[in-house]
């Protein structure tokens, strides 16, 4: 009889032991897919202070990002430097998602963009080369918010999650340019970018979640641990940027430029390095370690601008930017395609985007020095799942010029309105974007 009783109780212990090992294995509990967008960045505190809008002017070394074409305008050797600081706020709208979603801010200072130019003569013929550091893109995201999931087939689950999400990290490029006067009127440049991760860090961009809850699975009561880090490094990518500036009018001291710049397309490869733990205590523990390589298709840019000086003091210039965000693609080494904003399938539309922007500039002429005040404005969407985010902006700039150093400062300020957060993995989630930009460079002339 005790025989009996030891072999049921035997039977029935390894049928629970199973059921929770089963109920653990078909239970996966992650958060959502949460990534962060790049965010384009703007060269130059003088380009940044007067709204971007610096094809046709492009008159410092930060020319080799705007517009090659225009470096020929430098008449004597610099070096430049330019630092940034830039402040992020994100106020969310979770709609009917059921998240707690609140404002979220991030803040970073980084190295804008360094240069060294040099002006020269060959074979009777103007030449300015420069080598050049840009920062392109930024992945600094920061998420806290709170999530309660409900699911009544089996296995039955109610779990309560509080989830922390980080990006932080960013590409840059360095960048030889060279610049031939072929005219009197009209001067060509180009520019090579090689872009790498390997400049300042040892990682491109970095994601990391965190997920701590409570709640209760096939009716026993849970504690959930989740932690993964992504990382993605190797970033690896080249392209060319091809640059006109032609003086179209000239009478006095009023002067009309126009200039054009177009970025070829190209595809970056980079290694995705994920780790992560699971814990649903009492079921059980789990790890996993993944590293995939996979190609990103960047997309060509083509830009037009004028500029006009009415006279020595003051100036404008208007800037009109496309992009073919139609072919922003990544794929895996298995060959799966998808787009790069939200995971979503590689058939999802992106629209392409038309950026415009406006600037001026009035220099006042002390004894030894030069102030000027600039101001510009702007309306640069953003790529989207479907129909860009509309995204408008302002700057203001000003500085100072003695004769063989330039100081300028400039401040930028953007926003956006219900921006849809499917293209961070927050399907439902809508979201005000404000961003503040500051710059500060020094140039020394030799």
């Amino acid at each position: 009889m005790k025989s009996k009783q030891f072999l049921f109780t035997l039977t029935l212990l390894c049928i629970v032991i199973l059921l929770a090992q089963t109920s653990f294995a078909q239970f996966t509990l992650t958060p959502p897919n949460i990534n962060a967008t790049p965010l384009p960045v703007g060269s130059g505190a003088r380009a940044i202070g007067q709204g971007s809008a610096f094809i046709a002017v492009a008159d410092d070394a930060t020319a080799a990002s705007w517009n090659p074409g225009a470096l020929i305008q430098l008449e004597r050797p610099e070096v430049s430097v330019v630092g940034s600081f830039l402040s992020t706020q994100q106020d969310f709208d979770p709609g009917s998602t059921g998240w707690s979603l609140g404002n979220e801010a991030v803040s970073r200072g980084d190295l804008n963009y360094a240069s060294v130019a040099y002006p020269f003569r060959v074979f009777r013929k103007n030449f300015v080369a420069a080598l050049n550091y840009q920062q392109t893109y930024d992945f600094h995201m920061n998420l806290d918010f709170s999530q309660t999931s409900e699911d009544p087939t089996p296995p039955a689950s109610n779990i309560n999650q509080k989830i922390e999400f980080e990006s932080k990290g960013g590409i840059g490029a360095l960048t030889p340019a060279i610049s031939m006067l072929v005219t009197p009127k009209i001067s060509l440049g180009l520019a090579v970018n090689f872009f790498s991760d390997e400049f300042f860090g040892a990682y491109a961009w970095k994601q990391t979640t965190s997920s701590r809850g409570i709640g209760n699975l096939t009716g026993t009561d849970i504690t959930t641990n989740y932690d993964s880090e992504t990382t993605f490094k190797n970033f690896q990518a080249v392209n060319l940027t091809f640059g006109m500036l032609w003086d179209v009018w000239e009478k006095e001291d009023k002067l009309l430029t126009f200039g054009a710049v177009y970025d070829t397309p190209y595809t970056a490869d980079m290694d995705r390095i994920t780790d992560f733990s699971s814990t649903i205590s009492p079921l059980g523990y789990s790890t996993g370690h993944t590293r995939d390589h996979f190609e990103v298709d960047y997309p060509m840019s083509f830009g037009a601008g004028f500029g006009f000086r009415y006279n020595d003091a003051l100036s404008f210039s208007m800037d009109v930017t496309w992009t073919d965000w139609s072919e922003y693609i990544q794929e895996d080494e298995n060959g799966n395609k998808s787009r790069p904003l939200g995971g979503a399938p590689s058939d999802t539309d992106i629209d392409d985007t038309y950026a415009v922007r406006l600037g001026t500039e009035y220099l006042i002429f002390k004894q030894k020095v030069i102030i000027p005040v600039r101001g510009g404005l702007f309306y640069d969407p953003r790529p989207s799942l479907g129909d860009p985010t509309d995204i408008y902006g302002f700057s203001a700039g000003s500085g100072i010029t003695f004769k063989r150093v330039s100081l300028d400062a400039a401040y930028q300020f953007r926003w956006a309105n219900d921006v849809d957060g499917e293209d961070f993995g927050l399907s439902g989630v809508n979201f005000d974007l404000n961003d503040h930009l500051f710059l500060a460079s020094i140039i020394v002339y030799f």
